[in-house]
């Protein structure tokens, strides 16, 4: 009987200390292999039933662990799983943190670009069924580019426009000049430089993702949308997150480019917060031929991001401030009749809210930015001796503005609705034109002050209603129509009478999505598209980068009609995808020169028509390595005349490959350009160029990287476009990046 006794009163001493020890609760983060928050990451304690899911912020919890030694093991479909060995104790308070890689990193990149909602202005899902590329964060620092329009002229369907050098231009199936509209954090950007908005001023390190839409998409952003949308993300904190820097280090061989990159992000609680700085200096690079005059360039931004976020709401604010120095505008003529861009200023301001789940809305985003621009153009005139025998100085500058207020209403699981209204604004836009004459002894003999823009202003005012209607498990319906009025108004040289104008539009889109087996899906629209002049193409008279322009103020707006039509096949070794297009522009606004003084005048055409055939392939058969394809063909012309029309690109091809068998990766990336034989108004004839690429990385150490990207190892003598003002591109070169995070 003793002997029963005491074995219980063993087993209840025993039961009694373990229920004294305390019960732990263990904070944690997963995140991607980029350092990204990763969700839906399932949480197990090994040989436990303790388990937990993570969230948007990647954070996780673990309750009731007592001290001891775990297993704690990780897993997502589309990640390699995770395993991490931590001791518990009553007196440890330190988070944990692990990361994970993805199974087959394209392969989820596609993924996302097809199933999640991408918010293309932090709002709502403005997803048409028409061809969309992504390029994330990890692939646009590989690429060894220096602007945005280097980083997504290789996509298919997308060019780079412009006479060359750091303020080249994105051009979308043939459409350029402010026919394609950017948006940074959902502010439009807008550029008084001809050739269309640049945002060179965007240093890419500040960059998470990069979206580029083709397609109608004037229901969602009004004027400006024809060609298509450049939507690019910055990089946002996350609350609850850990403090993290990021430092980077590069340097471009064949333009001597300088760059630093140093970037600060954390939490407190609720409070994410973020700081980058940015900075980098080139030279006139070389070309095969020789040097590039006027192609050098230098700058530096600062940016800030503030987020708070709860359960159903954020609140987010974005800073950003620019300045650009001595900006080379190249050309052919750059040796006596130099131009460039002394100073460039962008500054944004951007604050939002966003609300889930209240007022018996889904989704109530409300947000107001400020955008200030300016930007300074400066030409001389030399002599054989290099004497300056006439300058000229042209400033721009003005303030813009803007807020929206859209709403997500779902109806019910198969019924989506969306509506909202946005402004866009310009105020106090102002220019003024000096030309000084110097004599013989360097003195000046005449100075002449002219405007052409004097308090020019513009009130864009639109509202839009888009319905996604599930049908069936296999089709999709897009509807949207939006309504837009705009006014714009200049101050004449008699400043007691201004020029006002007022125009309106109406357009609509009709998409659809049909899933024609589990894997294969046919995507088709057809949508209307409107763009207004700009008051630069309606009022501007002055230099440029190029030339003198003379604007026209009887320019009407554009109007287009968009067809779509492609197929979509993805798979667990491949993914395919194929888009056949049609986008006929009525009033079609071209630049065009009546002689050769470098005069250039607005007008429009009566009806311009491009189409052409695009495509994206991925393969992944062969273990750590990867495989693409992505090329596209076109044509456009006037409809009465027959006459090719400007930026109408060569037919690419660009084949692609990336092994990565462990902490070493090399990616060799060829492009084969076609020869442009028909050129538009303002281009010439140009050569087909073969272009090969590498990229070679090392991670020395979890936070330490290293980078060499090869440029144009073939050394071809080739244009980036076929810019009558044109030069050659750069020729061989190598750029070095060092990565260090802690």
């Amino acid at each position: 009987m003793k002997k029963y006794f005491n074995a219980a009163l063993l087993i209840f001493l025993i039961n009694l200390t373990s229920y004294s020890q305390t019960e732990i609760t263990l904070k944690g983060y997963v995140f991607d292999q980029h350092g990204k928050p990763l969700p839906n990451v399932r949480v197990n304690v090994y040989d436990s039933p303790i388990n937990t899911v993570s969230l948007s912020d990647g954070g996780f919890f673990l309750k009731g662990l007592i001290p001891g030694k775990y297993q704690l093991l990780f897993a997502h479909h589309d990640y390699m799983p995770g395993m991490l060995e931590i001791t518990v104790n009553e007196k440890s308070n330190k988070q944990i943190e692990i990361s994970l890689s993805a199974k087959n990193p394209t392969l989820l990149k596609i993924k996302e670009e097809i199933t999640v909602t991408a918010e293309a202005d932090s709002v709502i899902d403005v997803r048409l069924p028409s061809h969309r590329t992504i390029l994330f964060d990890n692939v646009v620092s590989r690429l060894g580019t220096s602007t945005l329009a280097e980083t997504v002229e290789k996509t298919s369907g997308v060019t780079m426009v412009g006479k060359g050098g750091y303020s080249m231009a994105p051009a979308i199936r043939g459409l350029a000049e402010h026919k394609i509209l950017l948006l940074v954090d959902g502010v439009r950007i807008t550029s008084e430089r001809r050739i269309g908005t640049s945002a060179s001023f965007l240093n890419l390190n500040n960059i998470d993702s990069i979206e580029v839409n083709r397609g109608p998409y004037s229901v969602f952003y009004g004027s400006g949308a024809i060609g298509g949308i450049v939507n690019i993300l910055t990089k946002s904190p996350h609350a609850n997150s850990p403090f993290r820097g990021n430092f980077e280090l590069g340097y471009n061989t064949v333009k001597k480019e300088r760059s630093a990159s140093l970037q600060f992000c954390g939490s407190h609680g609720k409070l994410g917060f973020m700081i980058a700085f940015n900075g980098k200096k080139a030279d006139d690079y070389c070309s095969p031929t020789g040097i590039i005059e006027q192609s050098r360039y230098s700058d530096y931004d600062v940016m800030l991001k503030l987020t708070r976020e709860t359960r159903n709401s954020q609140f987010y604010l974005t800073f950003l401030d620019y300045r650009g120095i001595d900006i080379g505008k190249p050309s052919p003529t750059a040796k006596f009749k130099p131009r460039w861009y002394p100073k460039e200023k962008n500054e944004i301001f951007n604050i939002g809210y966003k609300i889930q789940n209240r007022f018996h809305l889904d989704t109530l985003n409300a947000s107001f930015f400020f955008y200030i621009p300016m930007l300074e153009t400066q030409k001389e005139n030399l002599t054989e001796t290099f004497s300056v025998e006439k300058r000229n100085l042209a400033k721009i500058e003005g303030k813009n503005f803007g807020f929206k207020i859209r709403i997500r209403k779902d109806l019910n699981q198969n019924h989506n609705l969306n509506f909202g209204i946005d402004f866009f604004g310009r105020r106090d836009v102002n220019d003024e034109n000096t030309e000084w004459r110097f004599d013989e002894y360097g003195r000046i003999s005449k100075e002449i002050h002219e405007t052409s823009l004097l308090e020019a202003r513009r009130n864009n005012i639109g509202f839009y209603i888009n319905d996604k209607i599930q049908i069936s498990p296999s089709i999709t319906i897009n509807l949207g129509a939006r309504y837009d009025y705009i006014n714009t108004d200049n101050l004449t040289h008699s400043e007691n009478e201004r020029f006002s104008r007022s125009d309106q539009s109406i357009v609509a889109y009709v998409g659809s999505t049909f899933q024609l087996t589990s894997n294969l899906s046919l995507l088709a629209n057809v949508g209307r598209s409107f763009r207004f002049p700009t008051i630069s193409e309606l009022f501007y008279t002055g230099l440029t980068g190029r030339g003198t322009i003379f604007g026209n103020s009887d320019l009407k707006p554009e109007k287009s009609v968009n067809l779509d039509l492609g197929l979509r096949y993805l798979h667990g070794k491949y993914y395919a995808s194929i888009y056949a297009f049609s986008n006929s522009i009525s009033n079609l606004i071209q630049k065009y020169s009546p002689s050769t003084e470098e005069e250039y005048y607005y007008r429009n055409l009566s009806q311009g028509r491009i189409s052409g055939i695009e495509g994206e392939f991925c393969f992944w058969f062969i273990k750590n390595w990867e495989f693409s394809i992505n090329f596209h063909h076109m044509v456009g012309k006037e409809k009465d005349t027959e006459e090719v029309l400007n930026y109408i690109p060569a037919s690419r091809l660009t084949l692609g490959a990336k092994f990565s068998p462990g902490k070493f990766w090399m990616e060799p990336k060829i492009n084969l350009t076609d020869s442009k034989k028909n050129p538009g108004p303002l281009e010439i004839e140009i050569d087909g160029y073969a272009l090969l690429d590498i990229v070679l990385g090392y991670k020395l150490k979890a936070h330490i990287e290293f980078l060499a990207v090869g440029r144009n190892l073939f050394n071809q003598t080739y244009r980036f476009s076929a810019d009558e003002k044109g030069v050659d591109a750069p020729g061989r070169g190598v750029v070095l990046k060092i990565l260090c995070s802690f």
